[in-house]
């Protein structure tokens, strides 16, 4: 009985490699998606399981978090998240339709075997369903995901051709190794303000000229000096720029829009973040200056944020300021000339951790910074609260970024996932959406004008800053496994 079963064993075992040597190589020009020490064989085809299935691609043996790189220039079609039993995965495909598989990348915090690294510690930047990817740019690491958890860390790297898997053995064998991963592309509905700069920026939406379209103005982050980009929509190089402060100051600067003189065209106003005094500016959009004031004490260096609305019907928008850090939640309305039209307190005069405002035609919104809870605010211009909601999970003390039209407001997390949320004003969810990856914890600035919305990275080690513009009907960053 034993030597027949061993008979089967090892005729089951040539009739495998009868099979596998029987398909014609496919040699694809790839990079090699792994860089790193690694070792493979051709096991495309060994029987995996009870035998009734297997192995369609090669495993590439290394350690975890060694990175992982896009094997073709190509669009990326599914991004594993929440993960799946088989783990985090992600499929890129090229120019002739041949699909290329990354599966079981890391689900693990560094150092460690916890399971727990979320979608942060498995995918690079900008690794999302729908995004162009070129050769050689990291995609993501290394791991043991899903039903790999009891196996050495590898990569099992499929390619396939309308869902048919071939060996991906002879392509491997004769592919292109890299040492670094390349630059990644530039997303075409992505605006990079700074270049490779981190340190974030705020955004603001406005008609800055006598057209129909708006334009998308950007004030750079703590660390990139008071420098205003604009752009129009649609376009990624700046149209113009101007530095809103002095060229050395380096404490950020916030913007926002509206139309001070009433002659249909938005003007720029901005605010430090921090340091630099409480020092409102309005600008021209060829940068001249025309308004200058301090909203505050001279001597607070908590910074500022900066709205602007008309909020009482006269034509002409106000300018709405509010301290960012360390200066009570003290709201101030001013007007175009820049005198005090009314002020109020948004929150408990004890809440010093600063907080965020935005204002839309007859109406103000507030959220507190991180520490106070997605508690949003809604008043009127005298101050009086016309409505409230929580934005998140009411234990969310991240803080909400918030930004507001006439008939909507827009939030998003101070810091946490880039779950950017479209409410109307009486505080109903109407939709959420992201630009960028669900997984990825940051910081995020948000603005509103006629139904667009645009968003922008906050500062971050690891990504360069990026503003985009959210597609809440596309909803195309969210998986599935297809």
């Amino acid at each position: 009985m034993r030597k027949f079963l061993l008979l089967v064993l090892v005729l089951s075992n040539l009739f495998w490699l009868t099979e596998t040597k029987a398909q014609t190589p496919l040699i694809r020009p790839i990079t090699f998606p792994v860089i790193g020490s690694v070792t493979y064989w051709d096991d495309f085809g060994a029987p995996r399981g009870d035998g009734s299935r297997s192995h369609e691609g090669n495993d590439l043996m290394g350690r975890k978090m060694l990175p992982l790189v896009a094997a073709v220039d190509g669009t990326v079609r599914s991004v594993t998240y929440p993960q799946a039993t088989y783990g985090y995965s992600v499929t890129i495909e090229d120019a002739e339709g041949y699909t290329y598989h990354y599966i079981h990348m890391n689900n693990d915090t560094p150092g460690t075997d916890d399971g727990k690294g979320d979608g942060i510690n498995a995918y690079a930047v900008d690794i999302q369903r729908g995004n162009k990817v070129v050769a050689g740019q990291l995609i993501g690491y290394m791991g043991d995901s899903g039903n790999a958890e009891t196996t050495t860390a590898h990569l099992h790297f499929e390619i396939r051709k309308d869902r048919v898997p071939y060996s991906p053995y002879a392509s491997l064998q004769a592919a292109k190794k890299i040492t670094t991963p390349v630059e990644r592309p530039v997303q075409p509905q992505e605006i990079l303000p700074y270049g490779g700069f981190q340190g974030g920026a705020n955004v603001a939406v406005g008609n800055l000229d006598s057209d129909t379209s708006s334009e998308i103005v950007t004030g750079a982050g703590t660390g990139g000096g008071p420098h205003i980009q604009i752009f129009d929509e649609g376009v990624q190089e700046p149209k113009f720029g101007f530095f809103a402060y002095a060229v050395g100051f380096r404490g950020g600067v916030d913007v926002a829009t509206g139309d001070l003189d009433g002659d249909g065209i938005d003007e720029i106003i901005t605010g430090p973040i921090s340091g630099g005094g409480p020092h409102v500016k309005a600008f021209k959009a060829d940068g001249t200056e025309i308004l200058s004031f301090l909203a505050y004490d001279p001597k607070f260096l908590g910074g500022i944020k900066v709205s602007a609305a008309d909020l009482n019907n006269d034509g002409k928008a106000e300018i709405v300021t509010a301290p960012n850090k360390g200066g009570g939640p003290h709201v101030k309305i001013f007007t175009a000339d820049g005198n005090v039209f009314w002020d109020f307190f948004a929150y408990d005069k004890a809440f010093t951790a600063g907080i965020d405002v935005a204002a839309g035609k007859g109406l103000i919104v507030t959220a507190p910074n991180a520490g106070g809870g997605p508690h949003v605010k809604i008043f009127n211009s005298a101050g009086t609260i016309t409505g409230e909601f929580m934005a998140y999970d009411p234990n969310h003390r991240g803080g909400v970024r918030v930004a507001a039209s006439s008939n909507q407001i827009v939030t998003a997390p101070l810091l946490g996932g880039p779950d950017i949320r479209k409410f109307d004003t009486a505080g109903n969810k109407l939709d959420d959406d992201s630009a960028f990856e669900p997984w990825w914890p940051g910081s995020w600035d948000v603005a509103t004008r006629n139904g667009n919305t645009y968003m922008s990275t906050g500062p971050n080690t690891r990504r360069r800053t990026s503003a985009r513009e959210v597609d809440f009907a596309s909803q195309f960053f969210f998986n599935n496994n297809d």
